[in-house]
């Protein structure tokens, strides 16, 4: 058997619809607006040889570029308990450029300084590429140098 629905059941059902797509079209649009910026993961060690994985949305800063601001949040370390820095704490990007698919970085001479909390330097400098190359598809090869001083050759290279 069949039931009708009043007039006054309808209007509620419709008002109801109307005030769902009402909120679900004013969440879109703040959503839309509120930028959170990128989404970029970390990868730091940890104290007991493992690696953490993080992820940040980094809000876009008018002063630097992403990659400037991506490598600023990666010297200064992880927000997880229990893992180590990739270089000594005073360790600062001094500076930062892109050219065909290379991103050649210069970074102070204070990553040379070993503290207790930071990995070796070798392995700081390959954590810091495999970072840079998984968050930023474009840079196909990264040159570090410190203080204007290319760091190492990378045994990979040199063999090929």
């Amino acid at each position: 058997m069949k039931t009708r629905l009043s007039k006054k059941s309808y209007i509620v059902i419709y008002t109801i619809l109307f005030l769902l797509a009402a909120s679900f079209i004013l969440s879109a649009t703040l959503y839309k607006i509120k930028d959170y910026g990128s989404r970029r993961t970390f990868i730091f060690p940890s104290v007991d040889n493992r690696l953490i994985v993080e992820t940040r949305y980094l809000a876009p800063n008018p002063l630097k570029s992403d990659i400037n601001y991506y490598i600023d949040e990666l010297l200064l370390g992880s927000g997880v308990e229990r893992t180590k820095l990739l270089f000594s704490p005073e360790t600062r990007l001094l500076s930062c450029m892109e050219k065909d698919d290379v991103l050649y970085i210069n970074l102070s001479d204070d990553l040379l300084k070993m503290g207790s909390n930071v990995i070796e330097i070798k392995e700081g400098v390959e954590l810091l590429k495999t970072n840079i190359t998984k968050n930023f598809r474009n840079i196909k090869k990264v040159e570090i140098f410190v203080n204007g001083v290319y760091a190492y050759e990378d045994s990979r290279e040199e063999n090929n």
